[in-house]
Formats: structure tokens, C-alpha cells, sequence
């Protein structure tokens, strides 16, 4: 089977590598999150005021039509 001590090093060492990996992805996918929802809201916004836009320049396009 082999040396438990040494089998042990190498599991202890497993776990330091997964624990910093995690205290690396849990605050980076936690600030994605918040940048992406950030983002999202940004979107709608912009469509929002795209549709605005549009709309206004539709209803001058009749009103110019109609001689006003």
C-alpha cells in the first residue's frame, strides 16, 4: 500500500491547492455576477432608449407626411 506519511503530504497538499483555488473562484464568480447583472441593466437600458428613438422619429416622420 505504502507509507501513510507520505500518502498524507500528498493529500494535504490536494487540499491547500482546492482551498486556494476556491478563495480565487468564489470572489471572482461573485464579481462576474455583480458585472454582469451591472451589464444587463446597461442593455436594457440602451433598448429601452433605442425604441424611444425610433418611436419619436417614426411619429415626426407622420407628422411631417401629414404637412404639420
Amino acid at each position: 500500500m505504502g507509507d501513510p506519511r507520505l500518502l498524507s503530504g500528498g493529500i494535504s497538499e490536494a487540499l491547500i491547492t482546492t482551498a486556494a483555488g476556491l478563495c480565487v473562484a468564489i470572489p471572482s464568480y461573485i464579481a462576474y455576477r455583480h458585472l454582469r447583472r451591472r451589464v444587463d441593466r446597461i442593455v436594457a437600458q440602451m433598448e429601452r432608449d433605442v425604441v424611444r428613438f425610433a418611436d419619436a422619429l417614426n411619429d415626426r416622420g407622420e407628422n411631417a407626411e401629414q404637412g404639420e
